[in-house]
């Protein structure tokens, strides 16, 4: 009877994105397998098979032989893995991060997992320093075709490090003349702005296309000496924009999130997707 019983270890993940790895025995090692615990059989097929896998970050798939549960051998494993194990230095007690990539066709990827987290942060620091927001918008796409998500769960993931990581430095203030001079936040954060909101404002919901079929907006920082917190950034119509200016304004935070704005008394909700969002943490398991 095959036992259904895994352990699940779960920590905290420092790349803001969830995965899953699987430890290496010696054994195992010296045999050329990955043995694939009984937790993740599912992601598999129910019989001896070939399957397809992505070493690394290669672009080009495997074939790979793999043996079910229901087998001889009573045990998940993928064969064929010495060269790999040898590539990489596989040593006992390494984790391997493990990816359902297409379950229908049983496509994977695997991937020693100090390599997944080393090409995580780089594809991250290349997003933050795209110089273009259409260098930006491919950043994202590359980021969601390597962690397996959609683009729009990539987009709020990479909003919440930035939030993290600039609350990690410390607020960033900047002197400034008191004109009000507006001033253009990172291609980064306004990428991901104009991703989160289409182009809507924040405080009244009015948007437009321009010629080139992108939305328009502004981002006003409602601190001007605070720089580009995504904390003191919103998404505004140039209307509302010039009402931030030139009338008499109220604001009302919650945990430093602006929620509420009135103008010369009347007053208007500020929608702050963060607040909405469900995003319960970003884990590492490993499955044992």
């Amino acid at each position: 009877m095959r036992s259904t019983l895994s352990q699940v270890i779960q920590t905290k993940s420092e790349i803001d994105y969830s995965y899953k790895t699987i430890k290496i025995t010696q054994s195992r090692i010296g045999k050329g397998l990955i043995a694939i615990p009984v937790a993740l059989a599912k992601w598999f097929p129910d019989h001896n098979d070939t399957i397809q896998v992505y070493l690394n970050d290669s672009p080009v798939s495997q074939t790979k032989h793999y043996s079910s549960y229901d087998s001889s051998t009573r045990e998940c494993r993928i064969g064929g893995m010495k060269h790999w194990f040898q590539q990489n230095n596989i040593k006992r007690g390494d984790e391997i991060v493990i990816q359902l990539i297409d379950k229908e066709r049983f496509i994977y990827r695997l991937i020693p997992e100090r390599n997944f987290i080393l090409k995580t942060k780089e594809l991250q620091n290349s997003f933050d320093k795209s110089e273009t927001e259409e260098e930006a918008s491919e950043k994202i796409t590359t980021l969601a075709q390597w962690t397996h998500l959609t683009e729009g769960k990539v987009v709020l993931n990479e909003y919440y490090r930035l939030i993290n990581a600039l609350l990690t430095k410390g607020r960033q203030y900047v002197k400034k003349p008191s004109s009000r001079a507006r001033e253009s936040a990172p291609t980064n954060l306004r990428t991901l702005l104009e991703q989160i909101y289409k182009g809507h404002c924040q405080v009244c919901d009015f948007w437009f296309l321009k010629r080139d079929k992108k939305p328009y907006f502004e981002t006003h920082h409602i601190d001007p000496l605070k720089g580009h917190h995504p904390k003191n950034l919103l998404v505004v119509c140039g209307n509302c924009h010039n009402q931030f200016e030139y009338t008499e304004v109220k604001q009302v935070f919650n945990d430093e999130w602006l929620v509420r704005v009135s103008f010369n008394e009347r007053t208007h909700s500020v929608k702050q997707a963060v607040l909405s969002a469900k995003i319960e943490g970003f884990f590492k398991e490993l499955i044992i």
